[in-house]
């Protein structure tokens, strides 16, 4: 993953974007556009929340749950990012985060 687009991952968990349908789809058209498979991992997984909010408001409850996966899930890829640890290390954290989204938003629907 490039630096750029850690940098653009940053922002985005630092302005709470998750949650703003613009600003959420930006970051997966980013995330598509890039060559690399974590890229696409992350952009899959953004998609996913972003089809399960499609239906209108999620209970409370819910939103907390997946914030307390995204963000931080997102926080470790990002630090393996900056730390340059292996290829690997990514697909790691990346598959962690599928694991504890997918039944957050399979619940949502």
């Amino acid at each position: 993953m490039r630096q750029a687009i850690a940098e653009q991952l940053e922002q985005f968990i630092a302005a709470e974007s998750l949650w703003h349908d613009d600003e959420l789809t930006v970051m997966i058209e980013h995330l598509r556009a890039e060559p690399d498979d974590i890229c696409h991992r992350l952009a899959v997984n953004l998609a996913a929340v972003q089809r399960a909010t499609g239906g209108g408001r999620l209970p409370t409850r819910l939103v907390a749950d997946i914030e307390g996966v995204v963000y931080p899930r997102l926080w470790k890829v990002l630090e393996a990012v900056w730390d340059e640890l292996p290829t690997s290390e990514l697909v790691n954290r990346a598959t962690v985060l599928d694991r504890r989204l997918s039944p957050l938003v399979a619940a949502a629907r």
